[in-house]
């Protein structure tokens, strides 16, 4: 009851779970997602809400990854929950798509949880991240490099996605499943050390805490809260400016560098501007300088410095919006910086700038810029995705989103150039219709 009452406890200071919330549950089989499933079932008896659970057997696993899909889908039968179970061969995802198996495979699986979101009317998704999830992903950023914001660990809640046990050691969640003679499944590849984060939790960690400090990891634990505190409190200093037009020079220079930094990172992105060191240096070399000052921030944007102010204006320089074009099969046209091309030919090669589809010849196109509420059932997946979600996975600037090509047939994309196609229309004969898209020279 020790441990339950830990998660009543987050529970109600987070306010993670609340009368009426229906939830998607990613579950592997594995002790956390067991665990955390237990807890939950235990605290539908004083929260009115629901539950489903999700699972992916990525296939990477052989008979072992069958074993957890059954496993899964037994487990629920039995408690009577209802179990979404896929297969996706993320190694063939990853190789179409340009992904490394990591990255195909985290788009896997939220792909598929908000697929089922939609599909019961749900608004979370409950993970099952525990607190040596959150030391390991410290140490993992630590010593890759970060800012004190990666250091925060893994949030407990962050928009639909909530994290109920991330307050609980590993090793009390084995000892609550082993004591009450609960099974679960265990990932062999978690066993393996070949892999930056299982070598921090095989090795660094316990070598650390042997040779070191045998509470080291509540030490780190305990500077993730003060991290967190700290970044919370500048949070709030800085919120103020959030949605200002014009920043006052006088008054921001009366903070610390790193925070007149975060001010300024603020005002760039309410216009889409990428933010990087390089970027927030050149401005804060013009801070203290007298007179009008301008720097070009992007290809639509200007930062102005004018005596004591600081605002952004357009780029008088800057292409204007791009209008829709229609192309029509086969056919090539002009559009922004790119040569949008449809032919008919027979099926070569793939690589991200073509897109082989089932489009007709004598079809008609329409070539455009995304807009709001953009979706696209990504291939491979079958749920739609949103086409912001779509550039922040590509690491696509923010910048550079408004002028990639969309080539659309009726309400549907079929194709963002050069990054996504749409399952819908991908084409599967010897001869098709392929679309490509190369910058101009």
């Amino acid at each position: 009851m020790r441990l339950f009452k830990k998660i009543i406890e987050k529970n109600r200071k987070e306010r993670l779970i609340e009368n009426g919330d229906k939830l998607v549950i990613g579950f592997s089989g594995g002790p956390d997602s067991v665990f955390l499933t237990e807890m939950l079932l235990k605290l539908k008896e004083y929260i009115e809400f629901d539950f489903v659970l999700v699972h992916i057997n990525h296939l990477l696993r052989g008979e072992e990854a069958q074993r957890d899909e059954d496993f899964s889908i037994e487990y629920g039968r039995e408690r009577g929950i209802e179990v979404f179970a896929r297969k996706i061969d993320i190694t063939t995802l990853g190789k179409e798509q340009g992904l490394t198996l990591e990255e195909a495979g985290r788009e896997a699986r939220y792909g598929f949880y908000q697929e089922i979101l939609d599909k019961i009317g749900g608004n979370k998704i409950a993970l099952a991240h525990n607190k040596d999830d959150q030391i390991e992903t410290f140490m993992f950023r630590l010593s890759r490099g970060t800012g004190l914001s990666g250091l925060e660990g893994i949030n407990s809640k962050r928009g639909i996605y909530i994290r109920p046990i991330s307050e609980v050691y590993k090793r009390e969640i084995l000892g609550y499943l082993d004591e009450n003679g609960i099974d679960y499944c265990i990932d062999s590849t978690n066993l393996e050390n070949e892999f930056t984060r299982n070598s921090i939790r095989l090795d660094l960690i316990p070598f650390i805490e042997q040779r070191y400090n045998p509470k080291f990891k509540d030490k780190i634990f305990s500077l993730i809260e003060e991290i967190r505190e700290t970044n919370n409190f500048v949070e709030r200093e800085i919120e103020r400016f959030s949605n200002c037009k014009e920043l006052n020079i006088d008054e921001i220079l009366h903070f610390s560098k790193m925070i007149r930094g975060k001010i300024l990172s603020k005002f760039l992105y309410r216009y889409n501007i990428k933010v990087n060191r390089e970027k927030i240096n050149l401005i804060e070399s013009i801070l203290k300088n007298g007179g009008s000052q301008e720097l070009i921030l992007s290809e639509k944007y200007v930062l102005k410095k004018e005596y004591n102010l600081l605002r952004i204006d357009g780029n008088r320089a800057s292409k204007e919006s791009l209008e829709a074009k229609s192309l029509t099969v086969p056919g090539v046209i002009e559009f922004g910086d790119y040569i949008i091309e449809a032919s008919y030919e027979k099926v070569k090669e793939k690589n991200r700038d073509v897109y082989y589809t089932n489009i007709k010849r004598g079809d008609t196109l329409l070539v455009r810029v995304r807009k709001d509420g953009d979706k696209i059932v990504p291939t491979g997946m079958k749920g739609e995705k949103k086409l912001k979600d779509i550039f922040i996975n590509e690491k696509i600037e923010k910048e550079k989103r408004d002028s990639i090509p969309l080539i659309t047939y009726g309400k549907d994309i079929v194709w963002i150039a050069g990054i996504r196609g749409n399952e819908k229309y991908k084409g599967t004969e010897e001869y098709c219709v392929k679309l490509s898209a190369r910058r101009k020279k």
